[in-house]
């Protein structure tokens, strides 16, 4: 069962394209074994200068990557994960940490 679950996703992109492009890229991993047990995936951010939407991932052996698609080509490029991205979705992972239990 494939797991969508982020801690943060560019509110500029509606829920259907992130699920596909989550979807893309899970494909792209599958053979690397990112799996649910295994990894996560942490956020998804909209470039809009570039038109691309990175999606930023990790797993239990290894810091954030990130896979960057091109919302027009869908063209794939695997990548670091940029220090601001990371900011963004620690700033969330926080801001849940910090709710009630019975709010997260």
């Amino acid at each position: 069962m494939k797991d969508y679950s982020l801690y943060y996703y560019d509110r500029r992109l509606e829920e259907a394209e992130v699920v596909e492009l989550l979807n893309q890229a899970w494909e792209e991993l599958y053979e690397l074994e990112f799996d649910q047990v295994f990894g996560t995936w942490r956020g998804v951010h909209l470039e809009v200068e570039t038109d691309t939407v990175h999606i930023t991932w990790e797993n239990m052996y290894c810091a954030p990557f990130m896979i960057s698609i091109h919302r027009g080509t869908r063209v794939l490029r695997m990548d670091y994960p940029r220090d601001a991205f990371l900011e963004l979705e620690q700033a969330e992972i926080e801001r849940l940490r910090s709710l009630p239990p019975k709010q997260r």
